[in-house]
């Protein structure tokens, strides 16, 4: 095997990928049902038991319980830190408000779950070498379902702004659609896709555009503003080869979003609602970050709600007031669950809680930015700037936006994490390759004087190494 170049034009490596037909039909299936939250099984439970938990509970079983599973199981840090805090929020139970215990424990089993979760996928990943690519391929052409269905009922509400297609409501539909979104994106340039393919993650990232524009969530905008401003940046970091393809995809998002903000009223009344809520941004922004010079902000859902957190934080600064206790509590001003998921964390778990989460979001921004060092002299150099990018933005989300629970952040996780073993194992398999040139090279006699230079090879093994979790 021959090492990567760093030319765009080099043959991309294919890694054999084993994954049995039980799994891959168990993935497809999550990949969809991510996105069905407004379907339930159980109505009595506030929170969502449908079928991607039922799938998600049959692969976490069969994985666990196969002979054929490799062990010991390999925990990547980010698996690590999931686990403590996982213990944290055990722990934060003793400090439960009154009426709340009920609650805390349907928290916990969710979160318990979703952490199984990732640990079983990550595991089957690592021993079944599934790329990141199978993912991003099973999200895309789901979006072509998800995305008419989107769609066709909008134009069906007519004047009506709530309609959310299989999502619960627009806010569900705003903040996984942003996730959605910047997948599609990262699938457009994974390389040597067909054409076909290509037009498939575009068209998903057209729909998910349009279905983030017509929900009117400012946070969610205001993210992927944001996004697309890294993503102008990462053009400057991407090789000189594969700006090309940067400079397409910017051109096709930015011509789409002004398409619909300019053009898009004259034709559906949930554009018109996009472009009004698109000037109301620098409000939004304002209220969040407590800036604001309006006297009614003061008194407003935002300033209520940190309020509550500070209360909660001061009563049990160490572990909070328990996982799942704030909604409700008297800690609540408005009821609700706190919505930024920081701030959550803080309220609910305390400084132990909180410390951990943020080690978690570093520990995955750290992954994409270490295997975009490793590959970014290759044809896959854009795939993980936009993974960077998409990454980026999704963080600012999840200032305000409560993700711990949502379905489509735990395939994010997938993603990234997959790409961080896609990119171990080329590292890997190219230091293998050069090690083999170089015994071939050994093996023969000198060259002559003023004979070629043998090539560089262009990642260095030694450069990027991992250990092996």
């Amino acid at each position: 095997m021959q090492p990567l170049s760093p030319s765009t034009n080099s043959p991309v490596l294919v890694l054999e990928e084993k994954l049995p037909r039980t799994y891959r039909l168990m993935l497809a299936g999550l990949t969809l049902s991510a996105f069905l939250t407004s379907t339930k099984f159980i109505g009595s439970l506030r929170n969502n038991v449908g079928p991607f938990e039922i799938l998600g509970a049959l692969l976490i079983v069969s994985f666990f319980i196969s002979p054929r599973t490799q062990r010991p199981l390999r925990f990547h840090p980010v698996l690590r830190l999931m686990v403590f805090l996982m213990v944290v929020a055990v722990s934060s139970q003793i400090n439960i408000p009154e009426g709340r215990a009920a609650a805390g424990i349907v928290q916990l089993a969710i979160l318990l779950f979703l952490t199984l979760f990732l640990i079983a996928t990550y595991n089957l990943m690592r021993q079944y070498q599934v790329s990141p690519r199978t993912l991003l391929q099973m999200i895309c052409y789901w979006l072509l379902i998800v995305g008419p269905w989107i769609i066709t009922r909008s134009v069906q509400a007519g004047a009506t702004i709530g309609e959310a297609g299989p999502f619960r409501n627009r806010a569900h539909m705003a903040s996984y659609m942003l996730t959605a979104f910047w997948i599609a994106l990262m699938y457009s340039q994974w390389p040597g896709i067909k054409n076909r393919e290509r037009l498939v993650a575009l068209a998903g990232a057209a729909m998910s555009l349009y279905a983030i524009a017509v929900a009117g969530r400012r946070s969610v905008y205001l993210s992927l503003i944001i996004g697309l401003l890294i993503l102008a940046v990462a053009f400057v970091a991407a090789r000189r080869g594969n700006r090309r393809s940067m400079i397409a995809i910017s051109i096709f998002v930015v011509g789409l979003l002004y398409a619909m903000y300019q053009y898009g009223p004259r034709y559906l009344p949930q554009l018109a609602f996009f472009q009004s809520r698109v000037a109301m941004i620098d409000d939004r922004l304002e209220s969040a970050l407590g800036v604001s010079q309006d006297e009614a902000a003061e008194f407003g859902f935002f300033a209520l709600q940190r309020q509550g957190v500070r209360m909660a934080f001061e009563a049990h600064p160490l572990l909070g007031i328990g996982w799942g206790g704030f909604p409700r509590s008297i800690y609540s001003p408005t009821g609700h669950e706190v919505h930024s998921t920081p701030l959550r964390f803080l309220a609910e778990t305390g400084l132990a809680g909180a410390l951990l989460y943020a080690a978690v979001m570093l520990s995955l921004l750290l992954s994409v930015l270490r295997s975009w060092l490793a590959l970014r002299r290759t044809a896959l150099g854009n795939f993980y700037l936009v993974l960077a990018a998409g990454y980026s933005s999704l963080l600012v989300s999840y200032l305000y936006n409560r993700h711990i629970t949502e379905r489509t952040f735990w395939l994010l996780l997938l993603v990234i994490l997959g790409s961080e073993l896609h990119a171990r194992r080329i590292v890997a398999l190219n230091a293998k390759a050069v090690a083999e040139r170089e015994q071939l090279q050994a093996a023969k006699p000198a060259p002559r004087a003023g004979g070629r230079k043998p090539l560089e090879p262009s990642i260095s093994g030694a450069a990027f190494e991992w250990r092996d979790q």
